[in-house]
């Protein structure tokens, strides 16, 4: 009878959540969900010099935040806890004298300063660091008398001096490693923790995981896992490691050179679900080429096998235009309440909003959104809308072309004659207009019918209308920008600019 499919995910707390632990777990749920099976997080917190106060809660937060959800974990307990390592030591102590008992592993009373002149003597003689098994052969007795004198020990694996371990990879194929290349491993150290190795064979074992996906970094620790099973003589998972992610230089991705923590993404404003899709495309592709899916789509269609071995490189650029479309996708009134505490950290609204702010947010979400990559992004361009005092920018040496003729269009536009009638009789306009409120087709209006009435092209007219009401050479369309302002904030910005520059 075959196991229920469980996959697990198991982070450390050392720090803020990283990026390729969603990408991990991504890959988990969604080979769980497509087999009708259960996907659990373990907290795996032995290294105790490494833990970082506040990390687990960061690591529940970003993967529920990301909707990566579990059936069982720390935070909701399950048949199998506990799911903190930390919770589970006597365990860990208990199975490793298990395999003492069995032949299997030995006590080691090695000094440090013995396995530092051992080391030295293989560096000098170019060999490969490793133990040389010197306790391995201590008798019964040696061994009693040892720990009756309180020697302090650690507990070794007993790897085979020859033959090969095998690694069936789901997406590799066999790998092979040499017995004799492998040393003998601790399992428990000296202070009675256990080692990332042990604890991990026993936790998967005792939780009955039955496909371990995981990084490629642990191809070179699985030879051990598998004879940690062998001793124990427990079924082995089905072992499936995933490509790293990666810098554009091919290196592993690492905060030197890309942001790797989850709470950067979360904080910089990118959708989950853009940050989803990207990681999902990391590894994987649709039979038909789709690239912008999401989660569900993701979990429905999954198929393991799909998995790309080729080094997804992870490139923020492509990050950018795939949250952008997802920015597009979304609910208006959904995107604008997740763009709001980005305006909120501009200080372009307060705490509560009116009707009218309400309003001009789900405009200028909607405006901006078209070719923002971020919320940040969105809420970053959109000062034009809330900055009522400014002045056109000054020409500079460092300006390259483009920049600079923009610019001096925006001064040439005050200063002719037409220009400076456009944006007399616009004003004109405005204050006839009736209502503080104007529609976008009155905006409109009031912009075509200034221009037919000069009876000059839109440069002439328009230009010197974007200088006053913006200070810039281009950005918002600015029957937009009326519209978002209103009629007095639009009166305001003519007046004061006409004072400023003598118009």
């Amino acid at each position: 009878m075959e196991r229920k499919v469980r996959t697990r995910v198991a982070p450390s707390p050392t720090g803020d959540p990283h990026v390729g632990t969603a990408y991990i777990a991504m890959f988990n749920i969604a080979f769980a969900h497509v087999n009708n099976g259960e996907f659990i997080l373990r907290i795996e917190d032995t290294d105790q010099n490494r833990y970082t106060e506040g990390s687990e809660q960061m690591i529940f937060d970003s993967l529920n935040w990301l909707g990566l959800n579990w059936a069982e974990g720390p935070d909701i307990g399950g048949p199998v806890g506990p799911y903190r390592q930390s919770e589970r030591f006597g365990i860990y102590g208990d199975y490793a004298r298990m395999l003492v008992e069995k032949g299997e592993a030995y006590y080691c009373f090695c000094t440090p300063e013995r396995l530092d002149n051992l080391r030295e003597r293989q560096k000098a003689m170019k060999k490969a660091p490793g133990y040389d098994g010197h306790c391995r052969s201590l008798t019964k007795e040696e061994i009693e008398a040892k720990l009756a004198a309180g020697e302090p020990y650690v507990i070794r694996l007993k790897m085979p001096y020859e033959g090969e371990t095998v690694i069936h990879d789901r997406l590799r194929g066999d790998i092979v490693f040499e017995n004799s290349k492998i040393d003998d491993q601790v399992l428990l150290k000296a202070d009675g923790f256990p080692t990332y190795h042990l604890a991990n064979v026993v936790d998967d074992h005792l939780m009955g995981i039955t496909h371990v996906i995981r990084a490629e970094e642990w191809i070179s620790s699985t030879p051990k896992h598998i004879q940690l099973y062998k001793a124990f003589g427990w079924e082995q998972p089905e072992f499936i490691h995933m490509p790293l992610l990666r810098n554009s230089d091919r290196t592993k991705i690492s905060k030197r050179k890309n942001p790797v923590s989850l709470n950067w993404y979360r904080d910089n404003g990118y959708l989950k679900e853009g940050l989803l899709n990207f990681l999902g495309l990391m590894a994987y592709s649709f039979k038909d080429g789709k690239e912008i899916f999401s989660l569900q789509e993701f979990k429905d269609t999954f198929n393991i096998d799909n998995v790309s071995l080729g080094g997804p490189v992870f490139d923020l650029v492509k990050l950018g235009w795939i949250n952008n479309q997802h920015m597009r996708m979304k609910d208006l009134k959904e995107l604008t309440d997740l763009a709001v505490p980005f305006f909120r950290e501009k200080g372009f609204v307060g705490e509560t909003l009116t009707e009218h702010e309400r309003y001009a947010l789900e405009r200028i979400v909607e405006i901006l959104r078209e070719h923002a990559h971020t919320l940040k992004e969105i809420a970053e361009e959109s000062e034009v809308y809330f900055k009522d005092e400014y002045t056109l920018p000054e020409i500079t040496e460092e300006m390259d072309k483009k920049e600079r003729k923009g610019i001096e269009r925006l001064y040439n536009g005050i200063q002719d004659e037409t220009g400076k009638k456009s944006i007399r009789l616009f004003l004109e306009k405005m204050e006839a207009f009736p209502t503080e409120d104007i529609p976008l087709e009155d905006a409109k209006k009031l912009l075509t019918d200034t221009l037919e009435e000069i009876g000059e092209g839109p440069g002439k007219v328009y230009m010197p209308l974007r200088a006053v009401l913006t200070g810039l050479p281009r950005g918002a369309d600015l029957y937009n920008l009326i519209s978002i302002i209103g009629k007095e904030r639009t009166i305001g910005r003519l007046k004061r600019m006409m004072a400023l520059y003598n118009i």
